[in-house]
């Protein structure tokens, strides 16, 4: 339970710090799903295309995000150091997903058979 607290207690210490890019990437996740109601809702979800660029984000992010943290993965000693990085990976492969799933599906989606 402690683990548990200490880590929420990191989060929650990130997202205030890094308020203005928690509303620039939430704002971006929304106008991804607006262009899907817009554009994408009659076509199928792409969801294996949306894996590549969601992975990519992703491992990209491995070495970016310590920066944010004004942090450098050779900073990285402690394992709470190591789980939070994890933990954010694992946050911004989710965040990439979401985000990429709607733009792939209104970009290259196929239309939906109507039966």
């Amino acid at each position: 339970m402690l683990l548990l607290t200490q880590a929420l207690m990191m989060l929650w210490e990130a997202l205030l710090e890094n308020s203005t890019l928690v509303i620039v990437l939430l704002l971006i996740l929304l106008i991804a799903w607006g262009y899907w109601a817009a554009m994408g809702r009659t076509k199928r979800m792409m969801y294996r295309l949306a894996t590549l660029p969601a992975i990519v984000v992703a491992l990209s992010g491995i070495f970016i995000l310590p920066t944010l943290f004004n942090a450098s993965l050779a900073d990285m000693t402690y394992w709470v150091d190591w789980s939070f990085h994890s933990a954010m990976v694992l946050a911004l492969l989710i965040y990439a997903y979401l985000v990429s799933l709607p733009l792939m599906t209104g970009l290259v989606g196929a239309s939906k058979r109507i039966i």
